[in-house]
């Protein structure tokens, strides 16, 4: 059994994971990508011309990887674009402390031009570390 703080501290502290959505024929498509994890979704931007954003237009479920093969977290859950000024505000704050610049000191927005803020609501977690098996552990949350 692998305890929820093992998942929940990398991914506040990672600066980057996986996004993985499904084109209109069926092809896979994944592409990292800058995130904010709050504890039960994941909030990313990206730009609405992109694959991305288009394949979350047409099938809004996402399956995002954090770590290597060896020391895994995998979740699911569905995607949808934030309107809510208020947690889009909130987001913003994380985004901005936790994307700084090391040598000029700039911060990241969320606020990009033709960019837009997606929320996966996570539904389920699955992780394991490496050299034993047995201690892959998956959680299942709901709405």
């Amino acid at each position: 059994h692998i305890p929820w703080r093992k998942v929940d501290l990398p991914l506040q502290a990672q600066r980057a994971i996986w996004i993985g959505t499904t084109r209109p024929d069926g092809r896979p498509h994944a592409m990292p990508v800058w995130f904010c994890w709050d504890g039960t979704s994941i909030y990313f931007i990206t730009k609405r011309a992109t694959q991305k954003a288009r394949n979350l237009a047409r099938e809004p479920w996402v399956v995002a990887h954090l770590g290597d093969g060896d020391d895994t977290i995998i979740l699911e859950g569905s995607a949808e674009v934030v309107t809510d000024s208020a947690e889009r505000d909130r987001i913003e704050v994380l985004y901005w402390e936790k994307y700084v610049d090391p040598h000029s000191g700039a911060r990241a927005t969320i606020h990009e031009a033709g960019a837009d803020l997606y929320r996966v609501r996570v539904r389920r977690v699955m992780a394991w570390e490496y050299g034993i098996v047995a201690t892959r552990t998956d959680w299942r949350f709901d709405d």
